[in-house]
């Protein structure tokens, strides 16, 4: 109270009041903070940040003081205290006062070179944005930090109710070959329905560079859970959807080779494992190069080379399987069209595994929104030629066609995240009927929208 009581002194002289303070020290509590915003407005933070400091003594809680105190702090450039005045203040202020406060603990630990706890408190920004225009500068400071920090940090989540969960036979009968007659396919082998939960998570964080470029580890890691319909558990009376769980770790290196006069050559390995019904399943060793070019008028060409080498757990086999990739990206305005094709030939002698295969893929994202939502949609084909099979003797030919659509809804985001509603249809036809497949699937899940 002493210090809040020389304060108000002070300010009682500067406003030339003749009355005895010690009949207003009760009462001038809210008069000394609105001469601290008055002080503050005028740009006077050194005297401002004298009575936030007594308003403090007298209430730490005060909010109107510790947004006070952060601001100065700021121009001081205390971060340490900047960080700690604004996230105290944050959780005391509403509206605009609460996403500047948010913004400025977040510059603070920018300052600081903590860029992740700052990329979190901008995601905390971002429900109290008061418009579109603070909205947009959010998400440039975010990408800034984001471009700044070692570590990048992904997360995914999704729910996805589908018609078949299992990839199995739209047919109810199969023949084999050199028999005269059908076999009826047993529950399990046909499409089970029911609703697919997928968690993901995925760490980048930059190490040491090399004399020749950057060098990132990767750390990837995703878990998709089943829940069959009741449909399904009468069809399939003995499944259960943990028999379909799927899981996937890997570890990786990237490498940035870059050319003086020519544009970067990206270089990665990966070593990871997959797991099925929750039993190992395979063990792969990835190795892969890629480059991006620029072509002009808003358009990317991207060409790559992988080779993977596949070893599976469950059964005696593994082999090699290189593959090409090409993507051509274009601007269209707010627009943008990606086409892309996958050629790859998996070497193995196992029936049913080794194949040449050929994906072509369009994907088409409008800019603009059309209402509250952000559109996008994407086709892909695939063709794929088995060396051999056990359910055909002239050779098994699978070809496919996928179609999705796409529908995000930025404006019930919360946190930089909103939710995106996805609806693709997929058809396999193939002369193998157990491998003959149809699949209607909707994938409720989140996106990042920076």
């Amino acid at each position: 109270m002493r210090l809040l009581r020389a304060v108000l002194a002070k300010v009682a002289l500067s406003l030339g009041l003749a009355a005895p303070l010690s009949a207003q020290v009760t009462l001038d509590a809210a008069q000394l903070r609105s001469v601290a915003v008055a002080r503050m407005a005028a740009g006077d933070l050194a005297q401002a940040e004298v009575m936030a400091r007594a308003l403090l003594a007298r209430d730490p809680e005060d909010a109107t003081a510790l947004s006070i105190a952060a601001e100065a702090a700021a121009a001081r450039h205390d971060w340490p205290l900047t960080r700690r005045m604004a996230a105290r203040a944050h959780g005391r202020v509403e509206g605009p006062a609460r996403f500047r406060m948010a913004r400025l603990a977040a510059y603070a630990l920018a300052q600081e070179g903590r860029y992740t706890r700052a990329q979190i408190w901008l995601r905390r920004a971002a429900p109290d944005a008061p418009d579109a225009r603070a909205a947009r500068g959010l998400a440039r400071d975010y990408r800034l930090v984001a471009a700044r920090n070692p570590l990048t940090l992904r997360f995914g989540l999704g729910i996805a109710p589908s018609s078949n969960i299992n990839g199995g036979s739209r047919a109810e009968t199969l023949v084999l070959p050199g028999l005269p007659f059908e076999f009826e396919l047993a529950g399990d082998a046909r499409a089970l329905s029911g609703v697919t939960t997928t968690a993901s998570f995925g760490l980048s964080h930059a190490l040491p560079p090399l004399p020749t470029g950057p060098l990132a580890f990767d750390l990837q890691a995703k878990g998709r859970v089943h829940r069959l319909s009741d449909t399904a558990r009468r069809q399939a009376p003995e499944a259960r959807g943990a028999d379909y769980a799927q899981a996937a770790l890997s570890l990786g290196l990237r490498h940035r080779l870059q050319h003086e006069g020519l544009p970067p050559l990206d270089l990665s390995t990966e070593l990871g494992r997959d797991w099925y019904g929750g039993a190992p399943y395979s063990d792969r060793l990835g190795l892969g190069l890629s480059r991006a070019m620029p072509a002009g008028a808003g358009r990317m060409l991207t060409f790559g080379l992988t080779l993977d080498r596949v070893a599976r757990r469950d059964v005696d086999a593994s082999w090699w399987a290189p593959a090409l990739h090409a993507a051509l990206r274009q601007d269209l305005g707010a627009n943008r069209l990606t086409l892309s094709a996958h050629l790859r030939d998996t070497r193995s002698d196992r029936p049913d595994t080794g194949h040449d295969g050929l994906t072509a893929r369009l994907d088409y994202d409008l800019g603009r929104r059309v209402g509250p939502a952000v559109l996008g949609f994407g086709m892909e084909a695939q063709w794929r030629d088995y060396d051999s099979s056990r359910y055909v003797t002239t050779g098994r030919e699978d070809r496919s066609l996928g179609i999705e659509a796409r529908l995000g809804l930025p404006e019930a985001g919360r946190y930089g995240f909103y939710p995106e509603i996805g609806l693709t249809g997929r058809r396999v036809w193939s002369n193998a009927d157990l491998f003959d497949a149809q699949t209607l699937t909707l994938d409720i899940g989140l996106r990042s929208s920076f």
